[in-house]
């Protein structure tokens, strides 16, 4: 919808009647689920095409929604391969797509990272804070060549902005409390925290060398 065209799915190949904005897509199966009264492609058929024709970061947000949502990398490359979906593009987000981003943004700068050439980060990693017994979840980790950790937590202005995220907080509380979780992730081990925003993903040969200078190991080929 981004690009403002729908795809139509059809079982029969060779039809002309794609327009500017509406475009047929042929299926082997014709499967379909409802939702709010419409017939809509599955989410297996959803990601399976989005893999096969948006870049990789979009793609990779569709794909990583699926799968957190309960649909089965098994079945969507199962639908791939049916549907005859199973392009370059499509092997590499299947590779790389996993259920642990907790929101579209997470996926996006997953992909980022991953377009850096960088190791996939473990994510939704937990630590306890040795001297308060606090729990915190970071967004990614990486242990690095020489055995340090060294963790990337995605900001957005919202936490800074919304009523409901702040909680009654103040702003200077809630920069209180990102200092207090910084604090308390060193104590549990972490050696270097770096925090991203949705804007660094759009400059990602300054994402490369600021995590690099870091430690982040490189993905061997």
């Amino acid at each position: 919808m981004r690009q403002r065209t729908v795809l139509v799915v059809c079982n029969t190949r060779g039809n002309h009647a794609d327009s500017r904005h509406i475009h047929r897509l042929w299926s082997a199966s014709g499967e379909y689920c409802v939702v709010g009264g419409v017939r809509v492609t599955t989410p297996a058929r959803t990601a399976a095409v989005c893999a096969n024709s948006m870049p990789f970061m979009p793609a990779m947000e569709v794909m990583c929604c699926a799968l957190r949502n309960g649909t089965s990398g098994t079945e969507i490359i199962a639908c791939a391969t049916r549907e005859g979906l199973m392009n370059a593009n499509a092997q590499n987000v299947f590779r790389f797509a996993t259920p642990f981003a907790e929101n579209g943004g997470e996926a996006r700068a997953f992909a980022a990272m991953i377009l850096c050439g960088f190791e996939p980060p473990a994510q939704q990693v937990e630590f306890v804070d040795p001297q308060t017994g606090k729990w915190y979840r970071v967004d990614f980790l990486w242990r690095t060549r020489d055995g340090r950790i060294v963790v990337v937590e995605l900001d957005g202005l919202v936490k800074y902005t919304d009523a409901q995220m702040m909680n009654g907080r103040t702003l200077g509380g809630v920069i209180d409390d990102e200092r207090e979780r910084s604090e308390g992730l060193k104590r549990a081990g972490v050696d270097v925290i770096v925090h991203i925003r949705m804007d660094d993903l759009h400059d990602l040969e300054g994402l490369k060398q600021r995590l690099a200078g870091t430690g982040v190991p490189l993905r061997r080929r």
